[in-house]
């Protein structure tokens, strides 16, 4: 009966006459757009009220109409380093600020990263900012009185990660690229023959780097960084940085310093990030003028501190917060080069000699 249809149909086609591909009026679609657009549907873009780009700081100083052009200056120079700025709103009463404000930026991305990085930045003593997306409070706001259990977290055994400590025979680890990059091998450094602990494919697409410790193996992507450790060299942690070419770590292993020519932009920082080894998250991103000396920071021993030199100027910055140490940079003309100590808290930057003016080291010292 089938063919006899389609040698109707083709009969039809064949004398000319039009084929009909309207459904008959009976006809009822039972497919959502859900099911035929679903790809697409997700990317829809949803209704925003743009609360999402404004933060509220509170622990802002309350001043009266003499000191408001100055706070507000200090204010917008701290904040505009996240993002443009579009709109500002000093609360007051009584003559006086009421010790919060609201920003907002021209992105919802410029607003978390003011909240990650200056959340917890100390202006003076008795000011410390705690900075809040506006949309936090109506999700606080509906928070349930009832207790609910929070969902139990697998844990993620990633293995002995000093497991070649424990070799009897003290071999150290080394690694190897070959085949023109194809393959990359990990081998224990036995005083015989070298004895292969791990061997991949195309595990890196350009090279490799240890941590300072031995426990983490970096591998290069065109996406970003990823860490393997583990007897079995496991995929520990990721880390998205597009075109990165550069990276280093703390001595500690605690952070890692990853450089990409790409992605750096005026108002966003990208170029320079430094990321949070155990957790993933972005600590804070950097401007580059220049990469033709790497490392950019140099550590403290314990991770604490990393400083930075620039024309005239060393900038010394403070762990976990990312922030200037005492908020200000120092300014030493001349300045060649700087270096820490190995086991304090001590920087040592000297300056060369200038006509009559002889040259000079000087030795710094932080609380620990």
């Amino acid at each position: 009966m089938q063919d006899t249809e389609d040698m109707a149909a083709e009969a039809d086609f064949e004398e000319g006459e039009e084929p009909s591909f309207s459904d008959p009026e009976d006809f009822e679609d039972d497919i959502d757009d859900e099911e035929l657009l679903g790809d697409v549907l997700k990317e829809k873009p949803q209704e925003a009220d743009g609360i999402d780009s404004v933060v509220v700081v509170d622990n802002v100083p309350q001043v009266g109409p003499e000191r408001l052009e100055k706070l507000k200056n200090v204010i917008h120079k701290i904040f505009t380093k996240f993002g443009k700025i579009t709109n500002e709103f000093y609360p007051e009463a009584d003559g006086k600020t009421k010790g919060y404000i609201f920003l907002e930026y021209t992105s919802p991305n410029h607003a978390l990263e003011a909240v990650k990085n200056a959340d917890g930045y100390k202006l003076d003593k008795q000011h410390t900012f705690r900075v809040n997306v506006f949309t936090d409070f109506d999700k606080y706001m509906n928070i349930s009185d009832e207790w609910e259990t929070p969902e139990k977290q697998p844990f993620k055994d990633f293995g002995n990660l000093r497991h070649w400590m424990e070799d009897p025979d003290c071999r150290d680890q080394y690694s190897v690229i070959f085949e023109s990059g194809e393959r990359t091998g990990i081998f224990a450094n036995d005083a015989k023959e070298a004895i292969t602990v791990e061997e991949r494919a195309r595990w890196t697409e350009t090279y490799v780097r240890w941590s300072p410790k031995g426990t983490y193996l970096a591998t290069f992507h065109q996406r970003g960084i990823a860490l393997w450790g583990g007897e079995k060299f496991k995929q520990i942690q990721r880390f998205s940085h597009q075109g990165v070419q550069l990276i280093d770590f703390s001595p500690c292993e605690r952070y890692m310093v990853s450089f990409s020519p790409l992605m750096d932009t005026k108002d966003d920082p990208q170029a320079i990030i430094i990321w949070d080894v155990l957790t993933g998250q972005k600590k804070r991103g950097f401007h580059c003028e220049s990469s033709a000396h790497w490392p950019i920071f140099k550590w403290s021993h314990d991770g604490k501190f990393f400083a930075r030199m620039t024309q005239d100027t060393l900038s010394i910055y403070e762990t976990p917060s990312m922030g200037l140490l005492d908020k200000k940079s120092l300014k030493i003309g001349g300045i060649k080069d700087f270096s820490w100590s190995p086991g304090d808290n001590v920087i040592a930057f000297w300056v060369p000699e200038d006509k009559d003016i002889p040259a000079r080291v000087t030795l710094m010292q932080f609380s620990n």
